[in-house]
């Protein structure tokens, strides 16, 4: 009997054993990671917002004395505050190449990017595209290591797949989990995104889901959540769909698009019933622009789209694509369900209104001057502050604002070359060497004092 015991409890701890996951059955990451972890960057971003009521005065932090003794109005550019955001994005191009989300970059004064060996560069938009949270950033290097671009059409359920970004400025954190849809379309969008369970929070946006051979399927986007933190749901746009973004903004600096004027949304087994459909494929109208090719052409909400040319069980996202693909001048007939009957539909297809930055990081004339608009200083002015030369700051932007100089402050000299005028100040920023910063003698009220503001471009 004890004997019987005995070999029944060995045969069932042989069973259980079998039943547990060895580390041979999990996937081993680290060799996707080690080399991909190369290709990951990490961007800060800075943007001028309008500081509230509430805010901190920065004048508060200078003596009491100084305050009292500076008789001119305080400058508008002294109530903006600096906000500052840190994502991820990947290199694309020996050349300093970058791939970004849209949102990352989108409307913000500054872009450092850090590379994995430490070196930090000013990012360059090229172009970005909201409707796929895409951007293309350049920075000033060479000889880069680049990211193994793979297909994410390819792409299965189940599938294992590995993220890295800055979480929180965490850089080079690595996540992992499986892929949970492949074209998850979510309310409201037009694109099919990847659904995976990888662990995504603030920083990781703009960074690369890598498979398990370490090649790119997907940028990491947007996590679905209901606190602001992970919830086990995030979102990433394949990376089929952001490389054909990428080189249309490479050449063109933004992305051309065809349109019809017509609102639509995906069409539900429910909603087909109710017009008489079978087929839960297509997508539904819901509102046609007055004077669109879709209002010329006859379309009208309630339709029921079908597909185009001689497809009639095309999905809400083929849809959306096949429009988006077409070349302004195009005609498409759309098979249209209408009246419980199929009609055809010739539409030609017109230009998407461009999606450019709100702000690009491209050089503008301010920017020459390290982000400073500058006046001329008359000598009785001159007179009355106490010095010899100078020319007065009208606005501060760029390099100059962050830096931490401000509209009504003077400058004095540009390194140890007093500037009366701004053609002294752009002769002496000239005689500079480009790969070095700025020292400029700033007077605000009372106080004299030095101030360095980094070149666009700088790297350390």
């Amino acid at each position: 009997m004890v004997w019987l015991m005995l070999a029944w409890l060995v045969s069932s701890q042989a069973t259980w054993a079998q039943d547990i996951p060895s580390e041979r059955t999990l996937p081993d990451m680290a060799g996707a990671v080690s080399r991909e972890e190369l290709v990951v960057v990490s961007i800060t971003t800075t943007r001028q917002v309008q500081a509230t009521a509430l805010g901190f005065d920065p004048d508060a932090a200078l003596p009491s004395a100084t305050r009292a003794g500076a008789s001119r109005p305080r400058p508008q550019a002294r109530r903006l505050e600096q906000e500052r955001e840190i994502a991820s994005g990947f290199i694309i191009g020996r050349e300093g190449e970058i791939i970004t989300n849209a949102h990352v970059v989108a409307g913000v004064d500054d872009a450092k990017i850090r590379l994995p060996d430490g070196r930090v560069f000013t990012g360059r938009v090229i172009g970005l595209d909201r409707l796929t949270d895409v951007a293309l950033v350049k920075i000033e290097a060479h000889d880069l290591p680049v990211a193994t671009i793979g297909d994410s059409a390819s792409l299965a359920s189940g599938e294992w797949v590995v993220a890295i970004g800055s979480p929180f400025g965490l850089n080079s954190s690595i996540t992992a989990g499986v892929v949970s849809a492949t074209s998850r379309i979510l309310p409201g969008e037009t694109l099919g995104l990847i659904q995976t369970d990888v662990a995504i929070n603030p920083g990781s946006s703009g960074g690369p889901l890598f498979n398990l051979r370490g090649e790119v399927v997907g940028i990491n986007s947007m996590v679905f959540s209901l606190t602001g933190g992970y919830m086990g749901v995030s979102f990433a746009v394949p990376i089929d769909v952001a490389m054909k973004v990428a080189n249309e903004l490479r050449v063109a600096g933004r992305v051309s698009r065809g349109q019809i004027g017509a609102k639509i949304q995906p069409l539900t087994p429910e909603l087909a019933r109710s017009f008489g459909f079978l087929p839960a494929s297509g997508a539904l109208v819901t509102r046609v622009a007055h004077g669109s090719p879709a209002e010329r052409g006859g379309l009208r909400g309630g339709d029921i789209l079908m597909g185009v040319g001689e497809r009639t069980d095309a999905s809400f996202a083929q849809l959306q694509q096949e429009v988006g693909a077409a070349r302004p001048g195009q005609q498409l007939t759309f098979n249209v369900w209408r009246g419980h009957a199929m009609q055809r539909v010739a539409l030609t297809v017109e230009e998407a209104p461009a999606d450019l930055p709100l702000r690009t990081l491209q050089a503008s004339v301010a920017d020459v001057r390290l982000g400073l608009n500058l006046g001329e200083l008359s000598a009785a002015r001159r007179e009355d502050l106490g010095v010899e030369s100078g020319v007065p700051v009208l606005e501060s932007h760029g390099a100059a604002w962050r830096a931490g100089i401000l509209s009504d402050d003077v400058i004095v000299a540009v390194g140890d070359r007093p500037v009366r005028s701004i053609a002294e100040f752009d002769l002496a920023l000239a005689a500079l060497p480009n790969n070095r910063p700025v020292a400029l003698l700033v007077l605000r009220g009372p106080l004299m004092t030095y101030m360095a503001i980094e070149r666009p471009g700088i790297s350390r």
